[in-house]
């Protein structure tokens, strides 16, 4: 009976211990994957296999996140990582940390430039894709700039349907130049639209002397005659690919309606015998705004005429979902808006140019926006036709011919918007500007006594 109890017992025990022996295995399997799961960032939690992802697609990410830099919109670049990143080596790192690091890198260069090009995707087999790049950039402050080319290696997931940086690599080869330091700021820098008269003057000593555009259209003009052939407009395109100005209601940057416009302008003027007129930057170049002034100065233009659209504050802004994106709009505000500078050498010729242009807007049935008052305290010198005094603008300061800067609409606004996008509407704001054009070329010098004082500013 013992020996049989003793029996039962060993085998009870042995029972147990291949229990407790399995337990123990399945905990540690268990375990395993716990530590498995834990260990798997957010990005690897919530990433989706990331199928066939196009070179387009590659490039037109890496695009859209230089621009926002060179726009220095460190959110919306931060918004293109994921919660945690393989960044620059330096192991992984979070959005605050990289929102810091970006900070820091455009607080100690303001003014940017970069050009990416010959992106590469290649797909992986765990769902993500490399993507390598090349990167010419330019960077400037008020005492030094350099400028380069870098190799980029990323690597991207689609994380909650949305393309997100998971690791990013940069490998930078600077431009060996003698005296760095001392190195002029390249033409290819867009810095702030308006610059006080001692920025300015700072800007313009490191500038480079503007290349002379070619013999033919840089000679002296030939005297004026009362011709239309012999008045010569320079249009210029506001802001650039890489620093699109404002965004519209649907997700599209300023300067492609600003192209679009000044390319069916152009056409116009030139049908209606304006044959001398010229587009400043047709190529869409990143050059520098005092560059754009002196391009027309240097071609001896009669009229300088720069073409905008229009936004708002953006505590005005409101979030809407169209097309499946987030963006933001504001539909209280509509209308054309047009400055002035009364810095300008010819302000008074200026304001003339400026009152025969809202003038023809409001005869073909458009009407002005008051919001800059409102929203930027800008002097309105004339409520009734939409003209406001913008002194420190320098493609208007700078110039020395009559300048004038007209938003053709507000692009934050979903009816406006859609107006502008219409060839209609358009051919509309274009009749407008080439009556004023004509009005004011047609008017004799001297009934414009450029030496009278800008208009009187309307008390608001």
């Amino acid at each position: 009976m013992k020996s049989v109890t003793k029996a039962n017992s060993a085998m009870r025990n042995l029972t147990v211990a291949a229990a407790t022996l399995s337990c123990m295995v399945i905990c540690m399997f268990s375990y395993g994957a716990r530590a498995a799961e834990f260990n798997l960032t957010p990005n690897q939690e919530n990433a989706a296999p990331l199928t066939k992802l196009s070179a387009d697609e590659g490039t037109e990410f890496v695009k859209e996140y230089y621009a926002a830099l060179s726009r220095v919109d460190i959110p919306a670049v931060v918004a293109k990582f994921a919660e945690t990143v393989d960044y620059e080596g330096e192991g992984q790192r979070d959005r605050s940390y990289i929102r810091s690091d970006l900070e820091k890198y455009v607080a100690r260069w303001p003014i940017l430039s970069f050009k990416p090009e010959a992106t590469t995707v290649s797909p992986k087999e765990d769902g993500s894709a490399a993507v390598t790049f090349n990167l010419s950039y330019s960077l400037a402050n008020d005492t030094k700039t350099t400028s380069g080319h870098s190799t980029n290696n990323w690597i991207l997931r689609r994380i909650n349907e949305k393309l997100q940086i998971i690791s990013q690599r940069e490998v930078v080869h600077p431009n060996a130049r003698p005296g760095l330091d001392k190195s002029p700021i390249p033409e290819a820098v867009e810095p702030e639209e308006a610059l006080s008269d001692e920025d300015l003057a700072k800007s313009r000593k490191a500038q480079v002397a503007p290349e002379r555009a070619s013999k033919a259209t840089s000679a002296a003009k030939t005297p004026r005659t009362n011709a239309l052939g012999d008045f010569v407009i320079a249009l210029d395109i506001g802001h650039s690919p890489l620093r699109g100005g404002a965004i519209s209601a649907r997700g599209v940057s300023e300067y492609q309606f600003n192209r679009r416009l000044v390319t069916e302008l152009y056409a116009k003027l030139q049908s209606f015998g304006f044959t001398r007129s010229f587009i400043i930057n047709p190529e869409g170049e990143e050059i520098h705004l005092i560059k754009r002034a002196a391009v027309a100065n240097e071609r001896n233009a009669d009229l300088f005429l720069a073409i905008h659209h229009d936004s708002v504050k953006d505590t005005y802004l409101k979030k809407w979902e169209t097309d499946g994106k987030i963006q933001k709009y504001c539909d209280d505000f509509h209308g054309y808006s047009i400055f002035i500078s009364r810095k300008n050498p010819k302000a008074a010729e200026s304001a003339r140019f400026a009152t025969a242009l809202g003038s023809a807007l409001l005869n073909t049935g458009l009407t002005p926006t008051l919001h800059h008052a409102e929203q930027e305290n800008r002097p309105l010198l004339d409520r009734e036709k939409g003209i406001y005094a913008f002194d420190d603008l320098v493609v208007l300061k700078t110039t020395k011919m009559p300048a004038v800067l007209l938003e053709c609409g507000v692009i934050v606004n979903r009816i406006e918007e859609e107006k502008l996008n219409t060839p209609e509407y358009r051919d509309r704001l274009t009749n407008a500007i080439e009556q004023a054009i004509s009005k004011f070329a047609s008017t004799p010098a001297a009934t414009a006594n450029s030496s009278q004082a800008p208009a009187k500013q309307e008390e608001n």
